[in-house]
């Protein structure tokens, strides 16, 4: 922030500015600032929560909360994991699926394995250009927010649930009327809406110990890239060795199975909706496995 080429973007899309963590989008004469939540969404929408947890937390090594922002691992991922998008490039998240778009082109060799919705990826390969992108909520201040109206929108917390839940045009899973896993309860619900229309972008369910941070997240995005990217994920103490996703018939539809930090990650796509569910409760195999054939639909 000390380069006088971002002050100048700064001080032409978001005058009066004031020095805290920001994440800057340009792509061409476009700029997009995100600040306090809408930049933790934005982090966790374009890296998924376990990467965008490792960048909050270099934030606070190097300056701790500022200007009221608790960057701490329990608040972050509660509220910012509603706008989850997965790992898709910042180039090219506001492009649009045409209305009557054309199948995906198959796959060559190099770019991966197309496979129940997904594109399954080599490690460092970039997002191929057929790959159909979907417009994604802005959260936060733009330099021409008129030519951006259609896209704006917010995060809310979907309370009472009971009220809620008929909204979504698409199935929501949970593990009810199951118990949830032993010491965890419900922690609450948070839908992400565009604001001029009305469409559900995502929904996040967290659950977690008592006072303490989520330890289960599902997530239902209906607006997602298509096919879904997918990359393979390294441990921080192998960094040589790439861990490649697992094709899984546990969840609802066949799926794909990832480590995360503490525990498990599942994705799965259902009626053209994309569905995340993740796992730290417990780190074993059978635990993420147990979850996942529990899930039942709780919404009308």
């Amino acid at each position: 922030m000390h380069d006088p080429e971002i002050q100048a973007r700064l001080d032409r899309v978001r005058p009066g500015w004031r020095w805290e963590p920001m994440l800057l989008e340009v792509e061409r004469e476009r700029v997009r600032v995100f600040a306090g939540l809408g930049m933790r969404a934005r982090l966790v929408q374009v890296l998924g929560p376990v990467r965008a947890l490792r960048v909050a937390q270099a934030v606070a090594r190097h300056g701790g909360p500022v200007l009221g922002v608790d960057w701490g691992r329990r608040d972050f991922l509660r509220r910012a994991t509603g706008a989850l998008a997965g790992w898709i490039a910042l180039r090219g998240l506001g492009r649009p699926v045409p209305a009557a778009a054309a199948s995906p082109t198959p796959p060559t060799d190099s770019e991966g394995e197309l496979w129940e919705g997904f594109l399954l990826l080599p490690p460092g390969t970039p997002i191929p250009r057929w790959v159909q992108h979907t417009p994604a909520p802005i959260l936060c201040q733009t330099a021409d927010p008129q030519a951006e109206a259609e896209l704006r929108g917010d995060t809310h917390p979907m309370e009472p649930l009971e009220a809620w839940l008929p909204r979504p045009n698409f199935p929501l899973y949970s593990h009810w009327p199951t118990p949830p896993p032993p010491g965890l309860e419900f922690q609450g619900a948070w839908a992400t809406v565009f604001r001029k229309s009305g469409a559900i972008f995502s929904v996040s369910l967290a659950f977690g110990e008592p006072g303490g941070e989520p330890r289960v997240r599902l997530v239902a995005q209906p607006f997602y890239p298509r096919p879904y990217p997918v990359w393979p994920v390294y441990r921080p103490e192998r960094p040589e060795e790439p861990i490649f996703p697992e094709k899984v018939s546990f969840t609802p539809r066949p799926g794909l199975r990832l480590p995360s930090a503490q525990g498990h990650l599942v994705l799965w796509i259902q009626q053209n909706v994309l569905y995340l569910l993740i796992g730290e409760h417990d780190s074993k195999l059978e635990s993420i496995i147990k979850l996942s054939k529990s899930l039942n639909v709780i919404n009308p």
